[in-house]
Order: C-alpha cells, then structure tokens, then sequence
C-alpha cells in the first residue's frame, strides 16, 4: 500500500537538523527513517483493521508473521549496541522509528515499542549484557524466528507510583525478591505487561525488601521459560490491541546473580534513567497517530467525491492548519528530549573510551572464563556506575527526564486532539476510512496513561524544570571509587584482557563476533 501524503525528509520535519549542530548522523538517521517506512506501508497498515479485530475478538491472538516481517526490517535490532551484532540506536532512532510505525498502526508499532522498553535497562548493565541475551536477540532475529522482550514493572496496587522515587516509597508493593544461594527467587504478580504474553526474555523490577521498596528496587533477568512463570491472563483492550497486555505471575522463579542487571537496590535510578530514554519514543508514539489521523483525513478531504468541497471551506482549512500545528511541535518537543539525553546526558558514557576500547574485542575473546567473570562481578558493576558519574550529571539527567516527561504528556494530548478533530471533519462520509480514524482514536487514549500518566509526567516537569529541582537519577557510589580504587579496576580489566585480546581488538575493529 502506498504512502498516504508525499514524504517529507527529516531535515523538513526536524528543521533544527539542517545545521547539523545536534551531532546526528542525519544520513544513517535518514536511512533507518526511510527503512521503517517501507515496513509501515507494505506490512503494518495493510494489516491494521484486521489484526484489530481479531485481538478484539481473543485478545490471545498474535500474528508473529509480521514479527518475522519487522526483524527482517531490522525492526528489534537497531537499539541493541554494535558489540552485542545491533545497530546501537539510541532515544533519538527509537523515537523515529515510532513515530513512522505508528502512523500506520499503533497497535502494531507497540509490539517493537514495548520490546525495546524490555532491552533498555540491559544498556545500563554495560558491557556485561553484550553477549548473553542481547546477542541472543540478535541471532534469533537473523534466524528467521525472532524473540521478544518486556519489561515489568506495574503491579496490582502500584501503577504509576512504582515510576517515582518518592510515590515509590509509600506505594502498596506486593512484589518480593528473596536471597537464596546463587541467586534470587522472585514472587509477585505484575499487570498490564505490554508483550508480557509473547516475551522469550523480561526485565523486572521488584524490592528484595518490600518495606523498603525504594531503596531495594531491584532489576531481574527473567527468563519465560523459567519454573514458576506463568501468564495469568491477557487483558481486553479498548486501543493498541495488536499488542497484547497481560498479567505476569512469578512464583518462586530463580534468578542467578548473573541475571541481576546493574546492582542490587539500584533499581529506583535505573527506572529514572529508562524513563528518561523511553518518554521521547512515546512522544513519537502519539505523534505518529496524530499524523496519521491528519494524512488519512487530508487524502480524503482531497480525492474523495464524499468530500468536494469541504477543502475550500475556512472552517477546514483553519482546521486543518491546527492540526499540522500541534503535529510539529509534538515532533519538536520529542527530538529536543531525545536529543538532549542522547548527546548531552548520557552520550558521554556510551561514547567513553573505554567502553568503545572494549567493544572491539571480539564476542570470542570476551566470553572467555576469566573475562567474562570480571564484567559480571560487583567491582565491575561499581565501576560502570562510576562511569556514569563522571561522564554526567544527576541534574543533567533530572533535565533530560523533564524534557522527556513534557515530551510525552503533550503528545498524549495532542493525539486526543487531532484525531478527534479528524473524526468531526470527516464525518459518517468518510466510508470506510471512518473505521481507520475510529481505531487512532481508540488507540491515543493509551498514550495519555502509559509511561506514567500525564499527570505524574507534569510533575516532573515541574520539579525538574520549575522548580529546577535535582532528582536522584544516577545509582549511588559504593565506596566513591576513588584514584587507588580506579587503577585497581583498570588492572583487574588489563589482567583479563590479554595481549591475545589486544591483538584480536586490532584486528577485528568493528567489535564483529567470531
């Protein structure tokens, strides 16, 4: 199916790109841009109303015949980092990736949405993720039979409150991971879970002291197939039906110590830190639903006899231009949030010598005993925190937060609007059209509530760019890993990363698994 309106590049979209002064490789942004585009129109819109339907009709159904069809698009891969075999995206691709998907199908654009959401906080346990489940991910996607993630984190009596430090501690938590030798058992009930259902792989959060829910918030590596998981049930949805939301059970489930991401107790900042890098995308969410309802009603108003001239009405022009309107500075407010955290919050981290040193020494070299026990142990994982507080800054992330949290909550909003006003311009004449406005309608409303509802989102607002309060977004230092204590690390690294290793990084200078 062809695109509805003709395609605007990005540099018309995102004017602030034409000088090039953000740090984006427009090209490579451009490239992926045109690539999720093409999945939209040959797979995703042709088959929005119908998937629609049928997940209304059993919310248990799910088509992973255009899961396949995304993973050959490379639709799971691009926010996966270059060591792990992805593309190493970041907010600022997942965001653009949205926004195209979503124009056609919301619904469908979620399923890749929430799997992204699930690798997020496996990019903030470093190196150590590289070459366990992410790499899975990737391998399974070239496969032909693709994996998913999730990640869990709302629960029964916990919903939005489990996304704030301070609601987090007087929240009704019923979640509890116990220490047992090797490991965690985690029990607790989690719902609304978007791909909770269809997920090979979950991140979840959960206290392993419930009567301190903040300062024990902790992050598992779940595998589904674990003894004790089970799916409790998948819910009816009013909108973004294609993706299902289902209640988790963890019954005792084991967690190695491996498969603790970051550290124990750190899981309040982690959450920070994600939101902060999942807001913009669900800007680009509702940004693409609000588009998508004004392209369908624009093509319409202009080639549908139905529709002769209601055009050259003001009352449709002004319209019209409203929506266009609200459309571009939703897209502005997402860019500048995803930007902002991708090139001065965070970006200093990703791009730190060290870790990109690291990147190049093959998968093979890696994996090896000696390496891969050091990047797991808790001196490496005190040293990956280390790293983000000298490359950034709580009140730098505080602001990305903000940014990201106005960028999401206008966007919620904006998607009510436009696709409200499309329904009252195109009427009970529109024909079938009428279904497709009908399904973005019912699917905006979910963007006002998930990712924490606009109203806990203006609140950050509030605190971060208001108030210009700092919130605690980075994991605390354990012992301040002073000089003596950095050398000591950077010994242990040097000692495991042999002159093989070296010789191997030289080589192999893309980090290309062998």
């Amino acid at each position: 199916m062809a695109s509805i309106t003709a395609e605007r590049s990005l540099r018309e979209q995102y004017p602030r790109l034409a000088s090039g002064s953000e740090g984006i490789d427009v090209r490579e942004l451009e490239r992926l841009r045109a690539r999720a585009r093409r999945f939209a129109d040959e797979h995703v819109r042709p088959r929005a109303l119908e998937i629609d339907r049928r997940t209304g009709e059993d919310p248990g159904w799910f088509d992973w015949d255009l899961v396949r069809a995304g993973a050959q698009a490379g639709m799971l891969s691009f926010l996966i980092p270059k060591p792990a075999g992805g593309a190493g995206g970041l907010s600022t691709q997942a965001a653009v990736v949205m926004e195209e998907l979503c124009a056609a199908c919301p619904g469908i654009a979620l399923i890749f949405g929430a799997h992204a959401l699930g690798i997020s906080p496996l990019l903030l346990g470093g190196p150590s993720q590289w070459d366990g489940v992410l790499a899975e991910l990737v391998a399974s996607e070239h496969s032909g039979e693709p994996q998913l993630m999730a990640c869990a984190i709302t629960e029964p009596e916990a919903g939005t409150d489990v996304e704030d430090p301070d609601l987090l501690r007087r929240a009704r938590i019923t979640s509890h991971a116990h220490r047992v030798p090797g490991g965690f058992r985690l029990s607790a009930t989690k719902r609304f879970i978007s791909n909770g259902s269809v997920a090979r792989w979950i991140t979840v959060l959960m206290p392993t002291d419930p009567r301190r829910a903040a300062e024990t918030w902790t992050c598992f590596l779940v595998d589904t197939r674990s003894e004790g998981f089970t799916v409790s049930r998948v819910e009816h949805k009013m909108g973004q039906r294609a993706c299902p939301a289902a209640e988790l059970t963890f019954d005792g489930v084991f967690v190695p110590d491996e498969r603790v991401v970051g550290r124990e107790g750190d899981g309040a900042p982690e959450t920070m830190i994600v939101l902060a890098c999942s807001r913009p995308p669900v800007g680009a969410i509702a940004t693409g639903i609000a588009r998508g309802a004004y392209e369908r009603v624009l093509s319409w108003l202009e080639e549908d006899r139905a529709a002769t001239g209601l055009l050259e009405r003001q009352h449709v022009q002004l319209a019209l231009a409203g929506m266009e309107e609200e459309i571009h500075l939703a897209r502005q407010l997402y860019m500048d949030a995803a930007t902002e955290l991708d090139h001065a919050a965070l970006g200093s981290a990703m791009s730190h010598p060290a870790v990109r040193a690291l990147g190049h020494v093959p998968a093979s070299i890696r994996g090896r005993a000696p390496v891969r026990g050091w990047l797991h142990s808790g001196r490496a994982r005190d040293a990956t925190v280390a790293l983000l507080h000298r490359t950034t800054s709580e009140r730098a992330v505080t602001r990305s937060l903000a940014l990201s949290s106005m960028a999401k909550a206008r966007g919620g909003d904006v998607a009510m609007r436009v696709t409200g006003a499309a329904l009252e311009l195109a009427g009970l004449r529109a024909g079938p059209l009428r279904a497709e406005l009908e399904k973005l309608w019912r699917d905006a409303k979910l963007c006002q509530i998930y990712e924490g509802t606009n109203q806990l989102n203006r609140l950050e607002v509030y605190r971060g760019l208001c108030r210009s309060e700092t919130i605690g977004c980075l994991p605390p230092l354990r012992g301040h890993l002073d000089t003596d204590e950095r050398a000591h690390t950077n010994a242990d690294a040097r000692a495991h990363l042999d002159s093989d290793a070296l010789q191997h990084a030289s080589v192999d200078g893309d980090g290309g698994r062998s």
